[in-house]
């Protein structure tokens, strides 16, 4: 094992060390004498001290000629402080602490009970007998002009200084050999001892804060402290942090201006609820060891501090100022933090260099730190004092700062976007689901009259082909057969019996009623002889497959939807005037009884009917708000329903589908027209009604469902992100 450095050393009086650590070290100076040696040196005059306060006389004693004087003894129990008056020399500490019937007194405080020591002083709890009031009262043991003039001007600075953060400075008193402070009495335990106790990282930020605060307000009168350190903070059990003993370790800066070098000096404390360097500290009844050690290591005469959270300034003797302050804090401040101390050294002057250097070891894997506060805080370790904080307010002001505020109004503004979201998809949903419902009432409704109008159209249609068999014109069609098939005259001749034919038809009731649809007589060869819509006959009619599949059948027929376009209906010259869109064509042959042997019937004449597929839709349409198109099976369309609605149509049977035309969201539905008896779907209607509610766009509630879970997700990634910031 290598030798100990300083925090090391540090680190074992104080009983800071673990298990194993603890166990190491000893091991190791088992083996090294230049350690053992050097630990020898630290301790002597620690252990002098504690040892001769604990006993009741004076620690300068054991350095006198034996019976210099005798001793006022004292006795610790848990009433207080109890004492017995001794012979004494007139005028020394032990005459000014003699008994009286309130027990030891100094001016007007009572001692009760003795709370802590260090090499230079001792901590009492003791009553103010003028105001009834707990204090803590530190008593120098060693008299030093120098060391009693500085005491005396900054513990009457600190008084100037009134801040919850602050141990409060009651009173300096100095006597002929000795110098006293009265100081507020805090019952807790030290920073080191608060936050060794598993605190979370922003219970420790909001210390050390506090902390700081009470730095500002020394360095605003002036003070600067020196020795900042967990060991010099107070944790009260009210949970206030006060910082304690400004300015008491301080002595005069190296000469020179190098870095420093020489003897070390430790000083020891009793209580671990108090700390002092170089001097007792205040502090209260709190928890720790009575008899442990606090190391503080300086040089003598030429440097201020504890190595271990000293700037380079102080290593250097260079000037002290607020900015000194800066950097201890941090250094206690990163200790807190990640665990371990910012910078190492196996010695005193390798400490010094890397300080002086800035040269840091790493910080611990997986640190909860945030990037933040690290910047934060290694700008207060920089080795030029420029580059640091200019106040601690401005550095207080960084830690302080918000930094889940930016994290929290995105989550804030995530959440309400996701309530807004979720609230329109509601609204939507209800509205959809109620337009669904008075939509879907409306297409059926539509169905209904659709099949209505159909069965109508060709009951009509049946009924007529019906009266029309019996109309004398139509039984000489259906006897007349072509002479000229037989060799019994010519084709004129046959013609000019057509012709008869076609003047008696036409001459007939039935011609003469005013129809809206096409009517037409086509003879047993597929010639027309007959059109309410064309003046023209003898026209090859049965080009058209319904008129030669009732020919061919005898008895066929049906219904079928065609394209006015199409060559096969345009071949019949049915009409006269050439139209745009969609015919429905009904069709029933007029045919003799079935042969015996073959049992198919002879077609003498068909009947047509033309409906033009326009006229269809105005009959089926209930309401102006739909939209409707006729689909013939070779995909054109006729109606008022746009062709994006009927592309986006689904197919009959499937659910309605959601389009948006012109701004308007409709949803559209597909029934299928069913042909005569077996003759299967002979077209499609189209039926689109417009949605309303809230839809702006096709597929606006996926679009907007997808929109609320990114939202969601936002605000809990982003609160999540502000939880963990605040926490670190």
């Amino acid at each position: 094992m290598e030798c100990l450095d300083a925090n090391a050393v540090q680190d074992l009086m104080a009983g800071a060390l673990d298990d194993a650590a603890r166990a190491a070290a000893i091991l190791h100076l088992d083996d090294c004498s230049e350690c053992r040696g050097t630990l020898g040196a630290l301790a002597r005059d620690a252990v002098l001290a504690v040892t001769a306060d604990a006993r009741g006389v004076d620690p300068l004693a054991a350095t006198r000629a034996p019976n210099a004087d005798k001793m006022v003894e004292t006795t610790a129990s848990n009433s207080g402080l109890t004492g017995r008056a001794e012979t004494a020399a007139p005028g020394s500490h032990a005459a000014r602490m003699a008994a009286t019937s309130d027990g030891p007194r100094l001016g007007r405080y009572v001692s009760l009970e003795r709370i802590g020591a260090g090499a230079m002083g001792v901590v009492y709890e003791a009553t103010d007998s003028e105001l009834g009031r707990r204090v803590a009262l530190k008593l120098l043991k060693r008299p030093d002009r120098e060391l009693t003039e500085r005491l005396v001007r900054e513990a009457r600075a600190m008084a100037r200084v009134t801040h919850p953060n602050v141990v409060a400075v009651y009173e300096v008193g100095v006597t002929d050999a000795s110098t006293y402070i009265a100081m507020e009495l805090v019952e807790g335990a030290s920073l080191r001892a608060w936050q060794g106790g598993g605190r979370a990282m922003v219970e420790i930020l909001e210390a050390y804060r506090a902390a700081g605060h009470g730095l500002a307000a020394a360095h605003a009168a002036g003070i600067v402290h020196r020795d900042f350190k967990p060991d010099n903070v107070l944790v009260g059990t009210d949970g206030r942090v006060r910082v304690t003993d400004f300015g008491l370790a301080a002595s005069r800066p190296a000469e020179g201006g190098g870095r420093a070098s020489g003897r070390l000096l430790a000083s020891g404390i009793g209580d671990g609820s108090i700390a002092g360097d170089g001097g007792a500290g205040a502090g209260g009844a709190g928890e720790g060891r009575r008899g442990s050690f606090d190391v503080e290591l300086t040089t003598a005469g030429t440097v201020l501090g504890t190595p271990a959270y000293m700037a380079p300034e102080q290593f250097t003797g260079g000037n002290v100022d607020p900015r000194t302050d800066q950097f201890s804090f941090c250094v206690a401040l990163y200790e807190a933090l990640y665990g371990v101390r910012p910078f190492a050294g196996k010695s005193f002057t390798e400490l010094g260099e890397n300080v002086c250097d800035g040269k840091m070891t790493p910080p611990p894997a997986r640190s909860r730190v945030s990037n933040a506060v690290r910047a934060i805080v290694l700008r207060g370790l920089a080795v030029k004092p420029g580059d640091r904080y200019a106040t601690m307010d401005h550095l207080l002001a960084e830690l302080g700062r918000d930094r889940a505020r930016p994290w929290r109004r995105a989550a804030t503004v995530l959440g309400a976007l996701a309530a807004a979201l979720a609230l329109w998809l509601v609204a939507d949903i209800a509205l959809r689901d109620r337009a669904a419902v008075e939509i879907g009432a409306a297409f059926r409704m539509t169905g209904v009259q659709t099949v209505r109008t159909l069965t109508t159209l060709e009951r009509e249609f049946t009924a007529t082909a019906d009266m029309l068999s019996h109309q004398a014109a139509v039984a000489q069609l259906s006897a007349h057969h072509d002479l000229a098939d037989f060799g019994l005259g010519g084709e004129q001749a046959d013609t000019d019996d057509l012709a008869q034919i076609h003047g008696l038809i036409e001459s007939s009731t039935v011609a003469q009623e005013k129809r809206a649809s096409t009517l037409a007589i086509i003879d047993a060869k597929g010639r027309l002889i007959y059109s309410t819509g064309s003046v023209m006959w003898g026209s090859r009619a049965d080009s058209l497959p319904q008129v030669k599949h009732a020919i061919d059948t005898g008895g066929g027929g049906g219904v079928s939807v065609l394209s006015y376009d199409d060559p096969a209906f345009a071949e019949t010259h049915l009409l006269a005037v050439p139209r745009a869109g969609l015919a429905v064509v009904y069709a029933k042959a007029l045919s003799l009884g079935a042969d015996d042997k073959t049992n198919v019937k002879e077609a003498r004449a068909v009947m047509l009917e033309v409906v033009d597929g326009a006229e269809l839709l105005a009959k089926i349409k209930l309401s102006d708000a739909t939209r409707l198109a006729l689909v013939a099976l070779d995909g054109r369309s006729v109606g008022d329903a746009p062709a994006a609605l009927v592309e986006a149509a689904p197919m009959p049977g499937d659910a309605p589908a959601t389009a948006m035309v012109d701004d308007v969201t409709y949803q559209v539905q597909t029934l299928a027209i069913p042909g005569s008896d077996g003759q299967g779907n002979i077209a499609r209607l189209v039926m689109a009604n417009p949605v309303g509610g809230l839809t702006v766009f096709p597929h606006a509630r996926l679009v907007f469902g997808l929109l609320l879970l990114a939202a969601l997700a936002g605000a809990v990634g982003t609160g999540v992100r502000a939880r963990a910031m605040a926490r670190a």
